[in-house]
Formats: structure tokens, sequence, C-alpha cells
């Protein structure tokens, strides 16, 4: 899926991983944030400003998929 499908999937609850992360990393959005995996809980913001490379456009897909 890509970007926008992704964020979607994640202001419904899912977790979304990508396809440059591990196996056990994922992402999702509670009440507006971004909450991975570990616990790091940032804004959307946050999160983007590290992933502009149009890499981060597509490969993303429901984690345990």
């Amino acid at each position: 899926m890509n970007k926008e499908e992704a964020i979607q999937a994640m202001q419904a609850g899912l977790k979304v991983t990508h396809r440059h992360f591990t196996p056990d990393e994922w992402m999702t959005m509670r009440m507006g944030m971004m909450v991975l995996e570990d616990g790091v809980v940032c804004t959307p913001q946050e999160f983007w400003q590290w992933r502009t490379d149009s890499v981060w456009d597509n490969g993303y897909k429901l984690f345990g998929e």
C-alpha cells in the first residue's frame, strides 16, 4: 500500500509495517499520535520529517500479513 493508505489504516488503529522495517517493527496511530512497537510515541510530523525520500511513498502492508 502507499503512504496515504498506510496512514488511513493506522488512523483506524491497524498496525502497519514497511518493506525497510525489520520483521518485528510496526507503527500505528492513537489519538492522533504515532505509536511504534518499542513504545515510542511521537507526532506524525516528528515521524515523517526523517522519512521524506520517495522510498517512503510506497511499500507498506498490514503487520502480520
